[in-house]
């Protein structure tokens, strides 16, 4: 700018050079032209707006105003000064704002106000999505379900929204404006999370009690971009529908379990195999004791003489359980030598030992992973096997010998002995402490002879077992079941498995009959076998029974001593026995 341009631009009214300053910091672009129409002053927006129309600035001073644009010149009315108008300059759509320039009442001069029309459509279209999303944002806040609060950093509410209010009774217009902690004091707000997190900057949960509802409120902070904590979202959502609901769907998913393992259960009864028949009161009871261990893995112990059918009861508690469809691995602890059993319970590494596989082996314990693991005669374990097994037993781990990596193993362990395993521990035979971790639930089976009602049930069973084994179609005789009955079983069901299938086997004919049991079961059951009734001629039938029955009770005392012996052996009610015998007396 000429020496001349400056001292005049420096002596017009008003445009002194803090005013110059100031304009200087608007990024419009300003011009002012004197009453004559000459540009006497730019800012610095206008200067960069001039090098991009490629005007020299300093050459546009005292400029006339129709210099710079026709199209401004015939649109833009100088003498009234005002209006907004948007004209071509350069190709550029440009948006100009005119206004007067009036000093103590005096008109100086026209101010214009410049600005790209793009630049303005750009802001404008930021705007409209603002606000769009701005709607959008209280749609979804208005819409929501859950009580939404809204704090300020000082704690002071800035938003509620419906839902809010439906939650605590209040109008927004009750608690917008004031501090949260003025609310909770005067009871129309209970929630302390939005305390909590304008103490500590950090999420925070509470549980509410509201007339009669159940609230969970999560308050969450919220920061600006540049980390500064600015406010508190507190979400607020009604769970007292949602616990009711989820009660009642615990109460169905237990109902429903239990139809399963009443399923399971009937299934596991009925599955190929299963050869668990129940009818006497005895084994009624364990299997209502199975049913309610079948759904726990607690260890347990099964007690019995040889042959009671302990392994048949390790197969209904697999098979009614929950790892029915893993392994179950059967050991018997009498079975297999000292020496190897370690390794057949444990497994070994490659080279543990001479004579080892090459790649080692996996144990007992390992196939059974996540299954069950039965362990037959336990009482006839080695006490050094002892301790091992009750360690694996308390820490579920399992190392190999030879190996050192150690392998989580998840087992239920089931052990059976015919040995009183009390009484070894008392002799010092067997470890006090793998005796209780065995004994968790312990279930004793009688011997047959104690459960005479299984008797003629179980040989039906092996007589459908075996018919079907060998194609036979024999039948059981009532007069070979009563016989049956009054034997005593030292060998159990499995005594009486093996007479079934020799039966089965040898006799010809269809039906079974007393005179068809191998001579020392037909000399054992001499006593009861109606062949041993002769009638030499004719009398009343009545007579006759009353006959019979006193022989037959007359009989019975001289061998046994008390009355339920007796009616046991008759095979009727200790007080059908008592009642006869008192008839007898006074006859």
């Amino acid at each position: 700018m000429n020496e001349e341009a400056l001292d005049l631009t420096v002596g017009v009214d008003g445009i002194k050079d803090g005013y110059r300053a100031i304009l200087d910091t608007i990024f419009c672009s300003i011009l002012v032209f004197d009453g004559n129409g000459q540009l006497i002053h730019c800012n610095c927006a206008a200067r960069n707006f001039f090098h991009g129309l490629g005007i020299d600035p300093e050459r546009a001073y005292f400029t006339r105003f129709e210099a710079f644009s026709e199209p401004m010149a015939e649109r833009v009315d100088l003498i009234s000064g005002k209006g907004r108008y948007i004209i071509e300059l350069e190709g550029r759509q440009v948006v100009c704002n005119v206004h007067p320039w009036v000093i103590d009442g005096v008109r100086r001069g026209t101010i214009f106000i410049l600005h790209e029309s793009m630049h303005s459509n750009c802001i404008m279209q930021e705007l409209d999505v603002t606000n769009s999303l701005l709607q959008e944002i209280n749609i979804f806040v208005e819409s929501s379900h859950d009580g939404i609060l809204v704090t300020d950093s000082q704690g002071v509410v800035i938003r509620v929204n419906a839902a809010f209010e439906r939650a605590f009774s209040v109008l927004r217009r009750e608690v917008i404006g004031r501090n949260v902690t003025e609310l909770i004091a005067e009871g129309l707000y209970l929630d302390s999370a939005a305390l909590k997190v304008l103490e500590t900057r950090e999420t925070a949960t509470v549980v509410l009690e509201q007339k009669g509802k159940r609230l969970i409120a999560t308050g969450t902070p919220a920061f600006d971009i540049c980390g500064s904590f600015t406010s508190v979202v507190v979400n607020i959502r009604d769970i007292t529908e949602l616990n009711d609901l989820q009660s009642r769907l615990e109460h169905q998913r237990m109902v429903a379990e239990g139809y399963i393992r009443e399923l399971t259960f009937i299934q596991s009864q009925n599955a190929p195999g299963a050869d668990f028949v129940v009818h006497s009161k005895e084994m009624q009871h364990i299997m209502d004791t199975i049913k309610t261990i079948s759904q726990v893995d607690s260890t347990l112990l099964i007690t019995g003489e040889s042959g009671t059918g302990k392994e048949v009861i390790v197969n209904q508690v697999h098979r009614s359980s929950n790892r029915r469809d893993k392994p179950i691995i059967k050991i018997n602890c009498g079975a297999i030598p000292a020496s190897l059993f370690e390794s057949e319970l444990f497994g070994y590494e490659d080279g543990a030992f001479t004579g080892a596989r090459r790649r080692g082996k996996a144990g007992f314990f390992e196939l059974a992973n996540e299954g069950t693991l039965f362990l037959d005669e336990i009482g006839e374990l080695d006490l050094d096997l002892q301790v091992k097994l009750l360690r694996v037993i308390q820490e579920g781990e399992v190392t190999r010998i030879g190996g050192t990596k150690t392998l989580h193993v998840d087992v239920r362990i089931i052990a059976a002995t015919n040995r009183d395993l009390w009484q070894q521990v008392q002799e010092g035979k067997f470890r006090q402490d793998l005796y209780y971790r065995l004994n968790v639930i312990n279930i004793e089976v009688p011997p047959l002879r104690e459960r005479r009602d299984d008797v003629i049930p179980l040989a039906v069973h092996f007589i459908e077992k075996y018919n079907q084994k060998y194609s036979k179609h024999k039948e059981l005789s009532m007069e070979l079941g009563k016989i049956l009955r009054s034997l005593d079983w030292l060998g159990n069901i499995r005594e009486l498995e093996n007479l079934i299938e020799n039966m089965v086997v040898l006799v010809q004919r269809d039906v079974l009959y007393p005179e068809d049991l191998p001579p020392r079961y037909r000399q054992s059951g001499a006593e009861v076998s109606p062949c041993q009734v002769t009638v030499h001629g004719i009398m009343p039938l009545k007579e006759a029974i009353q006959q019979v029955e006193s022989q037959l009770l007359c009989h019975a005392q001289e061998k046994y001593t008390t009355t339920r012996e007796i009616a046991k052996v008759l095979g009727v009610d200790q007080s059908t026995v008592s009642r006869k015998m008192g008839t007898l007396l006074h006859r």
